[in-house]
């Protein structure tokens, strides 16, 4: 039997002194399995090959202040083999603890993703009535960025701490433009997390841009948002995610991060 029902006061003890809203329950847990997922990830030989990106890790490392659901990474090098063998092992342990875990590979445009089912968790600690829940965590790679500058900053979170490889800040905002703009239906996160990239001193890696052919990405960003704007429906879907509800009203503020950067990229 796995302790993390008897734990799970200790565990919103933890998100309330993190400043996360602990009425959030379904949130705070799915956070805790994040971090305690990448922290055994990542003390496992060869896992110092992929670099934790996107908006989970801006989340645990960075202090972003939303929850996100998928764990996301560049692949430094290792074979898909590979990769999945640090993903099974990890799942291997958890399930070692007594967490009933349920794993799927897929494969999609000749890539393999990963979805990570908890089963029995959510009634357990009484999150949902509906037993045959299941909380679900997607654990997804890219192997086609060049040129990732990368670091190593220390995960600090739910009494899990670890190194954790991530590319840099300036990296990240170009990934997230990246998927502004690549997106078949916009999602409202990647705005927010461009504004908050900006507030943190993130400009854009124009190198890294260039290797990558996105050597025009703010240019294709303002032409994005020219065309759709910040729509109402933008903000409700947001919101859920956000900390304090009131931070929703930094989608507004898109349009003058998108001038700022622009003027930084000229200087």
């Amino acid at each position: 039997m796995h302790n993390i029902a008897t734990n799970f006061n200790q565990i919103l003890d933890f998100a309330s002194q993190m400043q996360v809203p602990v009425v959030k329950r379904r949130g705070v847990i799915r956070e805790y399995l994040q971090a305690k997922f990448i922290s055994t990830l990542y003390a496992l030989p060869n896992s110092n090959k992929l670099s934790f990106v996107g908006g989970t890790s801006l989340r645990l490392l960075r202090n972003l202040n939303r929850f996100s659901e998928d764990l996301d990474f560049d692949n430094l090098g290792l074979s898909s083999k590979e990769v999945g063998s640090l993903v099974l092992e990890v799942v291997r342990r958890f399930q070692a603890e007594g967490l009933d875990i349920e794993l799927k590979a897929h494969i999609k445009e000749g890539k393999t993703y990963y979805d990570i089912r908890f089963l029995n968790l959510l009634s357990e600690l009484k999150i949902s009535s509906n037993t045959k829940e299941k909380l679900m965590i997607k654990f997804d790679y890219a192997d086609f960025w060049k040129g990732q500058n990368v670091e190593v900053v220390l995960l600090n979170k739910y009494g899990f701490i670890e190194n954790i490889v991530v590319n840099n800040l300036n990296q990240a905002l170009v990934q997230k433009m990246t998927a502004y703009v690549r997106r078949k239906i916009t999602q409202p996160r990647d705005i927010y997390d461009i504004v908050w990239l900006y507030s943190q001193g993130a400009v854009v890696d124009a190198d890294f841009a260039t290797k990558n052919s996105l050597g025009g990405i703010i240019r294709e960003v303002r032409g994005r948002f020219k065309s759709e704007g910040i729509p109402e429906n933008f903000k409700n879907k947001l919101q859920p995610f956000l900390f304090n509800p009131k931070d929703v009203r930094k989608l507004d503020l898109f349009e003058n991060v998108l001038k700022q950067l622009e003027l930084k990229e000229q200087s």
